[in-house]
């Protein structure tokens, strides 16, 4: 087992660095944020995004590799119904509440067990944090089985409130460095969620059919950038066939990443899954070893609900219930 210390925060706390290892593939997590920092396949290139330092950790605008709650994606105006009580919540893009606000993955979380294969951290998030109501408590298990990194949520809810967790890492097979517009997706969907222009779903879900999002079949992932099509940030409403077991838990394939030398099979037993393409880009961010940030550098694959879930009635749990999700990033050598 391999635990260093990465820094100290302003208030004195001390974060730490778990490796964990299963054959010759390698991930790390820090304790701020439950954050993947980096996930190395067969001991070769890293393929998602990360820093040096716990400074640039702490000052991230892009949630790089950050677990993401209470609700990933967006809230509408910024503004929760609850049984007929309104919560305003942190409006932290456009007036929406974006990924649930600052909370989580500002927190420094508790590690409950860590065997050198696996990890699971929790932490407390209490009633009013960024507006949401009922105190929450979050865990997330991260585990190597074979070349499969499978992240594991709970949340356990002490009132009734809103859940929809996600990872935001972001992934490039090639290593963090140049675009990822010549590597291969697919995404097995037959509808997208469209959105307005603040990027709030319209209550339209689309057939894929003869449009950008159609990427059931293999497709360059920047085979449609353009002046007019900056690349993707939407949710996919997943129909997987192929169905595989992780830890117990039986999950679908909702799509695959590949290059010329390594495939990424992604699962999961959520209904939608958000792909972004890293379409806006902050000049002068750099990432770990002093690589600069690009256009189109990395894609996301967040497992979800689906945007603005809440102001559907969606995604509320009770005391007494329990979230649980599975999510499940599979490499596989070409």
């Amino acid at each position: 087992m391999e635990v260093k210390s990465f820094g100290k925060l302003s208030t004195g706390e001390e974060i730490f660095k778990y490796t964990l290892r299963c054959g010759k593939t390698v991930a790390e997590v820090i304790s701020l944020g439950a954050t993947l920092t980096s996930l190395i396949p067969f001991g070769e290139v890293d393929v998602i995004g990360g820093y040096d330092t716990l400074e640039e950790y702490v000052n991230d605008k892009t949630d790089q590799g950050a677990v993401i709650g209470r609700v990933a994606n967006r809230i509408e105006g910024a503004e929760l119904m609850m049984d007929g009580a309104l919560y305003m919540l942190t409006a932290n893009q456009n007036g929406n509440c974006l990924h649930g606000g600052e909370g989580i993955k500002r927190k420094v979380w508790t590690v409950e067990e860590y065997d050198g294969v696996s990890i699971l951290l929790s932490c407390y998030s209490p009633d009013g944090e960024d507006g949401f109501p009922s105190d929450l408590v979050i865990k997330v298990r991260y585990a190597l089985e074979g070349d499969a990194l499978v992240i594991s949520y709970e949340g356990i809810p002490y009132g009734k409130t809103p859940i929809c967790l996600t990872n935001h890492a972001h992934f490039n097979l090639d290593g963090i460095g140049g675009t990822v517009d010549g590597q291969e997706i697919v995404i097995y969907a037959d509808r997208y969620t469209e959105v307005d222009e603040g990027l709030i779903p319209n209550g339209e879900r689309p057939e894929v059919a003869g449009t950008v999002y159609d990427l059931r079949e293999f497709t360059k992932v920047g085979t449609h950038f353009s002046d007019k099509f900056l690349g993707y940030d939407r949710n996919f409403i997943l129909n997987p066939t192929v169905y595989k077991e992780f830890g117990g838990v039986s999950v679908g394939l909702g799509g695959a990443v590949r290059n010329g030398n390594l495939l990424m099979n992604f699962y999961t037993d959520q209904p939608g899954v958000q792909l972004y393409t890293d379409n806006f880009v902050d000049e002068g961010q750099y990432l770990r070893g002093g690589v600069k940030r690009i256009l189109h550098g990395a894609l996301c694959l967040e497992a979800q609900t689906e945007p603005n879930c809440v102001k559907r009635g969606e995604a509320f749990y009770d005391i007494g219930e329990t979230y649980r999700q599975t999510t499940v990033y599979e490499f596989l050598k070409l």
